[in-house]
């Protein structure tokens, strides 16, 4: 594996200066400079007003680059990443689930820490500093702790069957009491979705997360199908249920649309991650409001399977917390957060500062780091990336950084340099690989 950790041994500032420094979707500082000591941001100011402070023991210049907060990936699958290109696109879900199933139906622990540990660098190559990964087997709690992004991994649980509920949530118990989690390393716990949690194993999960003081998130709303399925029972999940030997013949459907059922279930109280609600109305985005729940929005990979137009600016004008996430190389091109806000940036009508905001603040706030990172501000974590502007571009600089051609070049994580695409960073002084 090509990322590199590193292990501060000092104290000195070291300066990470370009062109542009955007701090927050607000601000945006020309010729800008971030003072990192230790694992924090020390300073933000101009080249001009610290170049000649004494105790600084390096310079990092990244020329005509802007430098961003690290960018927050609030949904991905990593160790999904070996089945890039091995999986078709399709608008049929349940299609994309049975290719997904017979794709990694001989995976063993190798193949899934090697998907992981790709999927790993093209996080940090892309600049993104900090991810939520949904773990259904659970090696991504191994593999991700020893890496250098800030992370938290949720262990996905699926379950239909009210009866198991017990044993399920007891197994959990047991498989996270012997996780150590650290400052780049939290843990939380995802019910999948409707079509493979039973209502009593949400209830259940949402009772352990809080008695265990961690965040939950939940698929929802993805398809239409999962609609009919809750409405009715009828359509392609019961089909794929019964194949896969995983619909109790108990099973009722409750009749209710994706958002309502998960209030009944509870979880909508404790401030959840929603991933996906690609079909949602305008009542239920109302209940989302109310329930102070964040929403993860994957841009390509609604495209990939050919899913209609993205509640968006609804869901913003409501005042929603949406963050930006990638889903996995299964239904996506790359694990890039840029990318996903060029994408939104060529379809949909936003503005660049609302881009960032959902790539930075949103994201941070959705994880509860909100007071740790998201932003470049004095006493907040050295989470830093930096975008190479195209060298030939007429026009302001947001239309540079979601240029086709513009790319991550350089990327921090609680100050310690996990990429630098400029220079041979391993001579530093400051670091020991």
């Amino acid at each position: 594996m090509i990322v590199k950790k590193f292990i501060l041994v000092n104290f000195y500032m070291i300066l990470v200066k370009a062109k542009y420094l955007i701090t927050d979707p607000e601000t945006c500082i020309e010729h800008g400079v971030v003072a990192v000591k230790d694992t924090k941001i020390h300073h933000v100011s101009t080249f001009d007003k610290v170049k000649n402070v004494a105790e600084i023991e390096r310079i990092i210049d990244l020329g005509n680059a802007v430098i961003l907060p690290g960018l927050i990936n609030v949904h991905t699958h990593l160790d999904l990443t070996n089945l890039h290109h091995r999986i078709k696109p399709t608008n049929n879900f349940t299609h994309w689930v049975f290719q997904l199933i017979g794709a990694r139906m001989r995976w063993k622990d190798e193949d899934y820490n090697s998907s992981l540990e790709k999927g790993i660098r093209f996080c940090i190559e892309s600049g993104t500093t900090t991810a939520a990964d949904v773990t259904n087997t659970g090696h991504s709690f191994s593999v991700l702790k020893k890496s250098p992004l800030r992370k938290v991994v949720y262990k996905e649980v699926i379950d239909l069957n009210p009866d198991h509920v017990r044993n399920v949530v007891k197994k959990i118990q047991s498989e996270l009491s012997s996780i150590i989690t650290d400052d780049l390393f939290n843990i939380g716990l995802s019910p999948h979705a409707p079509y493979s949690a039973s209502k009593e194993l949400y209830k259940a999960i949402v009772q352990l997360a809080h008695d265990m003081h961690i965040p939950v998130c939940t698929h929802i709303a993805e398809t239409r199908d999962e609609i009919e399925f809750l409405l009715k029972g009828s359509g392609n999940f019961p089909i794929l249920l019964r194949q896969l030997r995983a619909l109790p013949d108990t099973w009722h459907p409750p009749g209710l649309t994706p958002i309502h059922y998960l209030r009944e279930t509870g979880i909508l109280d404790v401030n959840p991650i929603l991933i996906h609600g690609n079909y949602i109305t305008d009542e239920e985005i109302s209940v989302i409001k109310s329930s102070g729940a964040s929403i993860a929005f994957c841009p390509r990979s609604h495209h990939f399977f050919g899913h209609t137009d993205y509640p968006i600016q609804k869901l913003l004008h409501a005042e929603i917390n949406v963050g930006l996430g990638t889903d996995s190389l299964a239904s996506n091109d790359t694990l890039s957060i840029l990318d996903e806000m060029k994408f939104l940036s060529r379809h949909y009508s936003m503005l660049p500062k609302t881009l960032l905001a959902m790539a930075t603040i949103h994201g941070a706030r959705a994880l509860g780091l909100e007071s740790r990172t998201g932003q470049i501000k004095e006493g907040f974590e050295a989470d830093l990336c930096a975008i190479k502007l195209p060298d030939f571009h007429t026009g302001n600089m947001y239309n540079q950084l979601f240029d086709v051609s513009s790319k991550n070049i350089f990327t921090m994580v609680a100050g310690a340099i996990c990429y630098n695409a400029l220079h041979d960073y391993n001579t530093s002084s400051r670091f020991l690989v």
